[in-house]
């Protein structure tokens, strides 16, 4: 049995899953640069639709759907990656509930998609590195903002990196 192309060459690798970059173009038209741990790479769905003719069926392919993105980042204490959260949020449209009133303001603003997209920037970039950590390819969320964040958990028994889990979600990638 022939081998396949890429293993006979000699110089060939393939990526790795430990060389990666997650950046974000921040409003102020600054890039910030994170630790992560993990990020899920951009997947798509693509819907179907079915159409029956006589005793047959016949499928035809839909809208495409974006899906979800995970990412684990390592909390940062020096910026603070809480605060910096809880600013994103705040950024994003979210008012807290104000404590003149009992708690129960109406509030006079909410999250909205804009406000929410360049609460953390208009694009969110995963770059794919070498060895040498030259880029290979990066792919690139498009109006991505979070959808949810669930910290990680203290723990006396453990010498663990503190992380903070971000779901993202994004109109479209491109690579």
């Amino acid at each position: 049995m022939a081998q396949p192309l890429f293993w006979n060459q000699a110089a060939a690798e393939p990526k790795r899953s430990h060389r990666f970059l997650v950046t974000f173009d921040l409003p102020s038209g600054t890039n910030t640069q994170i630790f992560a741990r993990t990020f899920v790479k951009p997947a798509y769905t693509i819907g179907v639709t079915e159409h029956k003719f006589l005793d047959k069926t016949f499928y035809y392919p839909g809208a495409v759907s974006w899906n979800e993105i995970t990412a684990q980042f390592v909390n940062s204490a020096s910026p603070d990656m809480d605060n910096e959260l809880q600013n994103i949020l705040l950024l994003s449209g979210y008012t807290l509930p104000s404590a003149v009133d009992g708690g129960a303001a109406l509030n006079s603003r909410t999250i909205g998609k804009f406000a929410a997209v360049n609460a953390i920037g208009a694009k969110v970039r995963v770059s794919e590195l070498n060895a040498a950590c030259a880029t290979l390819g990066t792919y690139v969320l498009n109006n991505p903002f979070i959808t949810s964040v669930a910290y990680g958990t203290l723990d006396y028994s453990s010498e663990d990196l503190l992380t903070v889990d971000i779901n993202f979600r994004y109109d479209w990638a491109t690579y």
